[in-house]
């Protein structure tokens, strides 16, 4: 018998409830070899973060980044890469622009 409490999860509201599914290494791939496409996942996951966390997000930030780099080795590949994107089109005037707008809005 199950407690009156009990619920089946899919995999899909799992994601939702575990905070994200983990990388494919497709898709860790991808953000190493196609710019646009990592720069976008590493400026939405900051945003999503900040969002997620707006009292503690540059306190905590980097600690999750590091947690989620932990779990997998395709999230580690993905996360790098992402985040090498998001800081390289940081260093120039109009992305830095872009992605503060992006992040901070």
């Amino acid at each position: 018998m199950m407690p009156a409490s009990y619920n089946v999860l899919s995999y899909d509201e799992m994601t939702y409830t575990e905070g994200g599914a983990d990388a494919t290494m497709t898709e860790a791939l991808l953000c190493w070899f196609i710019g646009p496409y990592g720069w976008i996942k590493g400026l939405s996951a900051a945003r999503n973060y900040r969002k997620a966390n707006p009292n503690t997000w540059l306190d905590t930030g980097l600690d999750d980044l590091g947690k989620d780099m932990e779990k997998s080795v395709p999230n580690a590949i993905r996360d790098i890469a992402c985040t090498a994107w998001f800081i390289s089109t940081s260093m120039t005037g109009v992305g830095l622009i872009i992605n503060a707008a992006v992040v901070l809005l």
